[in-house]
């Protein structure tokens, strides 16, 4: 199953099970075959939202190129899309669309029935693109619920326990 936006990026056999083999080392490892298939069937869905998660990024990434005034069929070649609809696809599984549809509108030059003696208003800026943070950071909760860990959140560091004295 191949996706029309990743077309040009291969992996070998190798690398796949490679990767089965770290991330799934656990239920890899169960000798119970009913629960090792309800382990990995688990696993599969939590990969496939993953894979879902990533599309979205990915579109976020083009949003900010194109925001950014990248014009979309130059985003299209630079990132090996080739084709101007498989970015606004990515945009759209996003959820960025209006974000890239108000930047265009705010660089193209609007036609004004105002007098030309009235200068035009100043276009309202888009909103600065989150911006990655090297180093630590702390997970959204939706980061959290991506991962299947949304009724657990993050935990607090335990009390450091002081040593008992020598006797």
């Amino acid at each position: 199953m191949t996706d029309p936006t990743t077309e040009g990026y291969t992996v070998t056999t190798a690398e796949i099970n490679g990767m089965v083999r770290n991330l799934c080392a656990y239920a890899l490892s169960e000798p119970d075959p009913l629960q090792r298939y309800a382990d990995l069937t688990h696993q599969q869905v939590l990969f496939e939202g993953i894979v879902a998660a990533i599309q979205r990024e990915r579109g976020r990434a083009l949003a900010d190129l194109a925001v950014s005034g990248v014009p979309l069929d130059e985003v299209a070649k630079k990132t090996n899309l080739a084709a101007v609809p498989r970015v606004r696809k990515l945009i759209s599984l996003a959820g960025e669309t209006e974000r890239v549809r108000a930047a265009a509108t705010a660089a193209k030059p609007a036609k004004s029935k105002q007098p030309k003696s009235t200068p035009a208003p100043e276009p309202v800026a888009p909103p600065a693109p989150p911006v990655a943070v090297a180093g630590k950071r702390i997970m959204t909760p939706e980061e959290w619920a991506a991962l299947g860990l949304a009724d657990e959140g993050p935990r607090s560091k335990p009390k450091k326990r002081r040593r008992a004295a020598a006797a």
